[in-house]
């Protein structure tokens, strides 16, 4: 017998007498380069020899005093099992010699954690060396390395929440983080990270769609604002390591946009600043100097990753309050230092630019046309002309064009925030059908539940919700916002808005007079389109420029447009009138500007002392609609038939629950 052959006996008789040192020396021994396949295997049946149902129930009864010898051969395993599953020759009997034992494997990783890792009157040596014996085989269970045998695992019930629970204890106590080294804890350091198994699985769900949301949501109590805590805790703890480990960023961040699928995880990230928390990854990400070309390649795809998570949700809800909170974290100079990283991913792929190209050439131009994003960005842009030492893109390179157009843009619509705005007629309608007439804003009174519409007498607003439609409407937007899902534009971007509005009115007003003068007496109609860069502009009448659909609850749109219609065509005062029906960006929810006003108003020179009383005058009209649905995502359009399931839930909970929290204006006025 050879010596090699001898040593091998020797650790396989020290497995079968329980010897702690055997487990690693038979690791050890499977880890040689010239270790055979058929002694890697006798290893192999010896270490799972000491994980069976026998060794269980003498560690339940207590003959064996601790399952350290069991922990140490699970972590044994999955040291060595990942090269030969990964060789062709051999996955297919590795794989029956896993599955066929995987029951009471499944069995002893759910005991290691309940009665271990979990119990605090555990010494914490081998509640820590049980969690990395759990961690490190289930690194085993990945796509990569079981394939098609992957469900097995994953449809296990209890492995994916044991998973999940030991990735929020990491949180809870350090001393189970995946990055602290303890020289105390028998066996090496780590193999794998909790949020490379997740971040595989998660990956695994949404290619299948086959969302296990029970297993994913138990740890937490089915708390969505417990889970994305964890999720974002995990985040900020790893950036804020030294040296930062890139890997596990990406794991995050991917982490973060798989589970964002549920809206009921989704929106309290949102509400717990995970977009200032991104953003803070592109900052510390650009700041990064390394010098090997893996890990310049990992850092661009980490920025990379951070830049399709703010893509994905910046416009979620209502847009403007993530627009405004990755803006005030400093993200634009952020995305000005991106371009030296963008060749680093080039030749990979090119579309993991393509999001920080939208941001900047589409989504926050567009967004400009709000006062409070505005002075932000502007603010942010000349504090980067102010200094020379900023690099700016070069022209022939890929940023270029994308900044040239948010920054002639924005420089464009700040003149605006410099027009005195004093004389400015600003007006609110009464919303009820049966009355419809305007006031100067500020005097008539705000629906209490939806903080949308305007009344000029409680009859108007009783009657408005009795036969005007506003209680499904103001129903509809209360159960939103008491998700989270919708917030209010300020009066000041309103009344900016207004600004923007007029002042590219008078822009095109010799195009808009020609038009209107072919349909004179009748109202002509003017369609702004802000969602898209440059925003679009049609001009025509009542039957070319038909109000379109915009979802399924657009039924008060229009009504409120046919009502301007009407209004216009009824004008008793002299001058034809101007239909204005401008689509603002407001994430995934539609908002327009409905306006009625006369068209001598955009004629440059335009005095409003002119008028008599142009804020009370019979022929004009403001009303700003907003959807009351629930509008789909970026990331819901990539899982149509999950996001279906699960809105459909969140509409069911609503119509149960939300009712009792809904205000009646119609009572409470």
């Amino acid at each position: 017998m050879s010596r090699s052959s001898n040593e091998l006996k020797n650790i396989l008789d020290g497995l079968s007498q329980g010897s702690f040192d055997s487990v690693a020396s038979a690791t050890l021994f499977a880890l040689r380069d010239d270790c055979t396949f058929p002694d890697v295997y006798q290893i192999t049946i010896a270490l799972y020899g000491i994980i069976d149902s026998v060794h269980l129930q003498q560690v339940k009864r207590g003959l064996i005093p601790e399952p350290m010898q069991q922990a140490l051969a699970f972590r044994g395993l999955a040291s060595f099992m990942p090269f030969w599953l990964g060789r062709s020759i051999y996955t297919a009997r590795m794989l029956s010699t896993l599955t066929s034992r995987w029951p009471i494997i499944r069995e002893w990783l759910l005991f290691l954690g309940a009665d271990y890792v979990f119990k605090d009157s555990i010494d914490r040596i081998m509640r820590i060396l049980a969690k990395r014996a759990i961690v490190d085989f289930l690194g085993i269970c990945r796509h990569d390395t079981l394939g098609d045998s992957l469900p097995i695992v994953l449809s296990s019930p209890g492995i994916v929440s044991l998973l999940f629970s030991l990735w929020d204890l990491e949180t809870r106590d350090r001393h189970f983080s995946s990055c602290v080294e303890d020289d105390d804890i028998p066996g090496p350091p780590p193999i794998i990270r909790t949020p490379a198994i997740l971040d595989s699985w998660m990956c695994t769900f949404s290619e299948t769609e086959t969302w296990n949301w029970h297993e994913i949501m138990r740890p937490f109590n089915n708390d969505g604002a417990r889970i994305a805590a964890a999720a974002l805790d995990h985040l900020e703890h790893d950036l804020a390591q030294q040296p930062i480990d890139y890997d596990l960023i990406i794991w995050d961040i991917h982490l973060l946009t798989s589970l964002s699928v549920n809206n009921t995880i989704r929106i309290p990230l949102l509400m717990q600043h995970s977009m200032q928390k991104t953003a803070g990854v592109i900052t510390a990400m650009v700041s990064q100097r390394p010098h090997s070309i893996k890990q310049r390649h990992l850092v661009a795809k980490a920025i990379s990753y951070a830049c399709w998570y703010i893509r994905a949700y910046i416009e979620d809800t209502d847009g403007l309050p993530w627009i405004s909170e990755v803006l005030e974290a400093g993200l634009l100079p952020s995305l000005l230092a991106v371009e030296p990283w963008v060749k680093h991913l080039k030749d990979n792929n090119d579309e993991d630019w393509e999001p920080l190209w939208l941001l900047l050439s589409s989504i926050f131009p567009k967004y400009a046309i709000f006062r409070s994003v505005l002075k932000v960005m502007g603010r942010s842009i000349k504090a980067l002309n102010a200094v020379k030492a900023v690099d700016r893109p070069k022209p022939d390179g890929p940023m270029h064009k994308h900044w040239s157009t948010l920054e002639a843009l924005v420089m464009s619509r700040l003149k605006l925030l410099e027009t005195d705005d004093v004389d400015e007629a600003h007006v609110d309608s009464c919303q009820s059908s049966k009355c419809n007439k305007s006031g100067a804003a500020g005097t008539f009174k705000r629906c209490a539940g939806c903080l949308h519409v305007h009344y000029c007498s409680r009859e108007c607003q009783i009657y408005d919700w009795k036969q005007g439609g506003h209680q499904t409407y103001c129903r509809g937007i209360q159960a939103r916002r008491a998700k989270g899902i919708m917030s209010r534009i300020s009066t000041r971007d309103l009344r900016f808005l207004d600004r923007v509005i007029a002042s590219d009115l008078s822009c095109h007003n010799e195009r808009i007079s020609r038009t209107a003068a072919i349909h004179a007496p009748g109202p002509a109609v003017v369609e702004i389109d802000y969602t898209c860069i440059p925003f679009r502009i049609g001009v025509g009448c009542t039957e070319s420029l038909p109000v379109p659909d915009t979802c399924k609850c657009d039924q008060l749109m229009q009504q409120k447009w046919d009502t301007m219609v009407e209004l216009a065509r009824n004008s008793k005062t002299p001058g034809q009138k101007l239909l204005i029906r401008a689509f603002i960006p407001c994430g995934s929810a539609p908002k327009v500007k409905l306006q009625l006003i006369p068209i001598k108003r955009i004629i440059p020179g335009y005095d409003p002392s002119q008028d008599h009383d142009p804020a009370e005058a019979s022929d004009t009209f403001d009303h700003l609609y907003s959807c009351a649905g629930h509008s789909f995502t970026i990331v819901d359009h990539s899982y149509p038939v999950e996001t279906l399931r699960l809105m459909t839930k969140e509409m069911d909970a609503l119509t149960i629950e939300g009712k009792a929290n809904i205000t009646d204006p119609a009572q409470s006025a």
